[in-house]
């Protein structure tokens, strides 16, 4: 699964990598998709703050696809269904599995009609049983931001208002890595991107196809990242150096 994850790159640079053509901004800062776009080129580098350790509900940005542009904006972490009595659900709706979310009542309309983007500097596995769990830190190889792949979905409120949220897909962990944990974001390569946010059909096999491409590190991080509370810059950094 993927519990956690950092985004610290800032919103210009993440806006130029993907292609961004803009951002869904509020009073200053990013907001969900009923906010007014503000072209990318045009944004201040606060629309959000750095985040070395992004838990479920947290609000993250993701990118999606409106009108043949790439958008980014903000979404609850954890998919609330249009069906769901209650958004809480959301909590424990922050993953997808690749293999099963096309099968899923509450992921299949989403993979087929409203898939996304969500950029990450990196993102945290735990290995081990509890009570005995070792934090590990995964990031591109080029220190890149990463492409998870995501899906959203709209909720409505009792006030009328809607809740945007957002989960990603995992998929098996590779070979490689997989004595740390058994299951990854699905990582969406540079090529790929613009077919996953706006193909007709769900382009999600070719996207396992290729998404070994995407060079991984990981290295062994402070057992202070599993405090949620806890968000500063050495959460990521490599404690085998010491």
């Amino acid at each position: 699964m993927c519990g956690r994850f950092t985004l610290k790159t800032d919103p210009k640079v993440i806006a130029s990598q993907f292609k961004v053509s803009s951002i869904a901004v509020l009073e200053g800062r990013i907001a969900d998709l009923t906010a007014p776009a503000v072209p990318a080129e045009q944004i201040d580098s606060s629309v959000f703050q750095p985040n070395f350790n992004v838990a479920p509900t947290h609000q993250i940005p993701a990118i999606v696809s409106q009108a043949d542009e790439k958008l980014l904006a903000a979404f609850s972490w954890g998919l609330v269904p249009n069906w769901a009595k209650d958004p809480a659900i959301g909590a424990r709706m922050i993953n997808t599995r690749s293999e099963t979310a096309a099968e899923k009542p509450s992921f299949r309309s989403a993979l087929v009609k409203r898939r996304c983007i969500v950029p990450a500097d990196g993102w945290y596995e735990w290995q081990g049983s509890p009570g005995k769990k070792t934090p590990f830190y995964f990031s591109a190889v080029n220190e890149e931001v990463l492409g998870l792949a995501g899906i959203y979905e709209s909720w409505k409120q009792p006030d009328g208002q809607l809740l945007w949220s957002a989960a990603i897909l995992t998929q098996d962990a590779r070979p490689d890595f997989s004595y740390i944990h058994d299951r990854m974001p699905v990582l969406l390569t540079p090529e790929i991107q613009s077919d996953w946010l706006s193909a007709p059909e769900s382009p999600l096999n070719d996207v396992l196809d290729v998404a070994s491409s995407v060079e991984i590190q990981a290295w062994e991080v402070s057992a202070a990242v599993g405090n949620v509370r806890n968000n500063r810059p050495d959460l990521t950094t490599n404690q085998t150096l010491f």
